[in-house]
């Protein structure tokens, strides 16, 4: 399995929500897995330079960059044979002709079974869901609209609105996290960091909460607040003091 270094930031927040079999499935699911006739590391490494590409070994994976060092993506060995592993995020076009290079300069079948079958997968406009950490419906609808973003209430609680031209549709199961649904991005990977960027924001605002209601508790029983300490994540300490 592998995951974009361009998409780090937000993995590592939906690795720490989801768990680990969880986090799995979201990657698979935004990945395209390409059947090949590769049987030995060889053979792979020595077919992708005679082509003119690189073939770096990443862990157990091997990486092959396009267009430079802009994009790239992984091979795996999976069941006696090399996968390539597409990024959905990633150029569709770019991947499509990199196949079709390989073949004809290698003048071998190399991308087998599924092979029609994903390239109408990459050929697709999907619709991507993954989870989020928001809880609170209120809280995420004001940190949608400080960004500059109107949202619309739907009657069953979803929250939608547009950025950079893409449907966004945050829906919540019960008392779990909301999901949110992507329609029609351009860059996927643009969308993952403003969703990382939202939340941080989310929790800066829980945190505010959090911190007049401890306030208005503490004033409450007669307590005072002695010091308060911004620490360098920006979680704030608070000192109290029993008053009598």
């Amino acid at each position: 399995m592998s995951v974009s270094l361009a998409l780090i930031p937000i993995a590592l927040t939906l690795r720490a929500c989801l768990g680990k079999d969880q986090f799995h499935e979201w990657v698979d699911s935004m990945q395209v897995k390409v059947a090949t006739s590769f049987e030995n590391e060889l053979d792979l490494i020595q077919t992708l330079q005679k082509a003119g590409y690189d073939a770096e070994k990443w862990g157990g994976s091997i990486k092959t960059h396009l267009n430079g060092e802009k994009q790239f993506f992984f091979w795996e060995f999976v069941d006696g044979k090399w996968q390539a592993i597409f990024e959905k995020a990633d150029s569709q076009a770019a991947f499509q002709q990199f196949m079709k290079d390989l073949e004809q300069k290698s003048m071998r079948k190399i991308f087998t079974g599924d092979y029609i079958q994903a390239e109408q997968q990459l050929e697709q406009e999907p619709v991507h869901t993954f989870p989020t950490n928001f809880r609170d419906g209120n809280i995420l609808t004001r940190t949608l609209k400080e960004f500059g973003v109107n949202t619309i209430q739907g009657n069953n609680g979803d929250i939608s609105c547009t950025v950079q031209g893409t449907h966004l549709t945050f829906r919540q199961n019960g008392d779990s996290p909301y999901s949110v649904e992507i329609k029609n991005a351009p860059s996927l990977q643009d969308i993952y960091m403003y969703i990382s960027d939202v939340d941080d924001e989310y929790k800066r605002c829980v945190q505010a909460l959090v911190y007049e209601k401890l306030k208005q508790r503490a004033a409450q029983k007669n307590l005072t607040v002695e010091t308060e300490e911004v620490l360098e994540d920006n979680s704030i300490v608070i000192t109290l003091n029993i008053q009598g």
